[in-house]
C-alpha cells in the first residue's frame, strides 16, 4: 500500500493519493480490488471485498489494484483495514500537505505500507508473486482402453 501526498493538476487541488495492490500478478487481466471505505471525523476504514474483472476486456497483465485520493484529510486519522476474512490492520496515520507518516505496526501485518513512491517501487518487484503457469492438460484418447 501507497500512501503519499498528490495534486491533481484537473482539479487543481491538493490531496492524499491511497494505493493498494496484490502482490500476486495476474497474467490475462488487471483486476481491480473492490473496497468500501468509509470516512467519519478522525477514522478511515477500508472493507476488502474481493476482485473484479475489468470493465474492458482487454489482454492485460500486472497486480489488481485499487486507488483513491481523498482531498479533504489534514491531521491525525485512525485507519483500519479489513480482509474478507476479518483480520484487521490498524494503524495511526498524520497527513500533512507535504508528506504522509505512520505510527504502529499493526500485530499481525498483511500489507506493507510505504509513504515514499521510490521505496513503493523499488520493493514493487521484491514482493510480487509471479503467475505460475499451469501445466497444459489436453484431451486425448485413453491408451489403456479399447472399443468393442
Amino acid at each position: 500500500m501507497l500512501i503519499q501526498p498528490t495534486f491533481d493538476e484537473t482539479l487543481k487541488k491538493a490531496g492524499t493519493l491511497f494505493l493498494i495492490e496484490t502482490v500476486k500478478l495476474f497474467s490475462n487481466f488487471n483486476y481491480e480490488i473492490v473496497v468500501k471505505d468509509s470516512k467519519d471525523k478522525k477514522n478511515l476504514r477500508w472493507s476488502l471485498h474481493g476482485l473484479r474483472a475489468p470493465e474492458l476486456s482487454m489482454p492485460a497483465s500486472g497486480a489488481a489494484q485499487f486507488r483513491k485520493v481523498y482531498f479533504d484529510l489534514k491531521g491525525t486519522y485512525a485507519f483500519t483495514l479489513q480482509k474478507i476474512d476479518g483480520e484487521e490492520n490498524s494503524f495511526e496515520l498524520r497527513v500533512l500537505a507535504s508528506s504522509v507518516s505512520v505510527k504502529g505496526t499493526p500485530r499481525t501485518p498483511f500489507v506493507a505500507i510505504y509513504t515514499s513512491p521510490q521505496i513503493f517501487e523499488m520493493n514493487r518487484s521484491l514482493e510480487s508473486e509471479r503467475p505460475i503457469r499451469k501445466p497444459e492438460t489436453r484431451r486425448g484418447a485413453d491408451l489403456n482402453s479399447t472399443k468393442k
